[in-house]
């Protein structure tokens, strides 16, 4: 199976074919048509679709098609060799090592962060007990002033790291600034 973020876009494909893609529309490079609206792609997809010819498929089968050539064909005009796994990009690979790290950061910090939370709430019970049976209880007061005071920055850490992965990034930022 060829993995479809190693090809070029379909975009980049039908340039290469002499077409001029606007919009994610263009010319049909099969049946050659004067209309620039008939073969419409979703680049991001990977997957394309003449309206005219009734056809669509992926980057392989629009160069196979385009150029009227077989699989191997295909694989040749994106320098591939057929029956060899094409080498990885070092560039995905390393956003891929990066994103995986940022995932493994954010779960092992959140880990602590609800462990955290799970300390405070207790605290906070504990110390409304305290101050139920006595409300001059200076030792309930203290743990709740502290108990309260960090909880919402608890609360704002989970929320940034429980976010997208924007969110994310910049709570590692924030996070290693403060380190």
């Amino acid at each position: 199976m060829i993995d479809p973020h190693a090809l070029p876009k379909i975009s980049e494909i039908l340039h290469h074919l002499g077409m001029e893609p606007r919009r994610n529309r263009s010319k049909c490079p099969i049946h050659g048509g004067d209309n620039p609206q008939s073969l419409s792609f979703n680049d991001d997809a990977g997957h394309w679709f003449c309206h005219r010819c009734g056809i669509g498929g992926d980057a392989v089968e629009l160069v196979r098609r385009s150029l009227d050539t077989d699989f191997r064909g295909a694989l040749r005009f994106f320098g591939l060799e057929p029956g060899r796994p094409p080498a990885p990009d070092p560039e995905r690979v390393r956003r891929q090592q990066i994103r995986a790290g940022l995932r493994r950061w954010a779960d092992d910090l959140g880990r602590r962060l609800r462990l955290e939370h799970y300390v405070m709430e207790r605290v906070i019970a504990t110390a409304t007990r305290r101050l139920t049976r006595d409300p001059e209880d200076e030792w309930g007061w203290s743990w709740l002033q502290w108990a309260y005071r960090g909880q919402e920055r608890i609360v704002h850490e989970l929320d940034m790291i429980d976010g997208s992965e924007t969110q994310q990034i910049c709570a590692y930022r924030l996070w290693r600034q403060a380190a």
